[in-house]
């Protein structure tokens, strides 16, 4: 468990994100009821704001975000392994729940999220509670938000 006032690292998914970028902001104020969160950026979910983005506006912000976790060297990204074991989440994932092809594609990269954030020990904060759920039936990782 974590003590209050403590450094928690932190990973918010792409649905806590996309928000704070339509509103322009680009680092958000953000509080735990545990501990002091530590931000990490997921090169997963930074791709998917890059996919999102459609104006100069929002490039030239994303920019600056990628950029500033690079720099603080919080930019985590997926090795090899963790590519092999999404490979075999996603599978058992398809197995137990049937999902189509476009689900199993999409919820690939929330696998891949939950296995870096695994790897640095960090919580992935989401809007997209129910589906991370899913993957935490065969990922030990922590999770911190609600269901969209």
């Amino acid at each position: 468990m974590f003590m209050a006032g403590f450094p928690v690292k932190v990973i918010f998914d792409t649905s806590i994100c996309i928000p704070f970028i339509n509103n322009g902001i680009s680092y958000p104020v953000f509080e735990l009821k545990f501990g002091k969160p530590v931000f990490y950026m997921s090169a997963i979910v930074i791709e998917e704001l890059y996919a999102g983005a459609f104006d100069n506006t929002s490039i030239k912000l994303l920019d600056k975000i990628y950029t500033t976790f690079a720099d603080l060297s919080r930019l985590i990204t997926p090795d090899a392994s963790d590519w092999q074991k999404t490979g075999k989440v996603v599978a058992k994932l398809g197995k137990k729940y049937g999902f189509g092809d476009n689900f199993l594609s999409k919820i690939t990269k929330d696998v891949l999220i939950a296995l870096t954030a695994r790897k640095i020990g960090a919580i992935v904060v989401t809007y997209n509670k129910r589906d991370f759920l899913r993957i935490r039936e065969f990922v030990d990782f922590k999770i911190y938000g609600g269901n969209t």
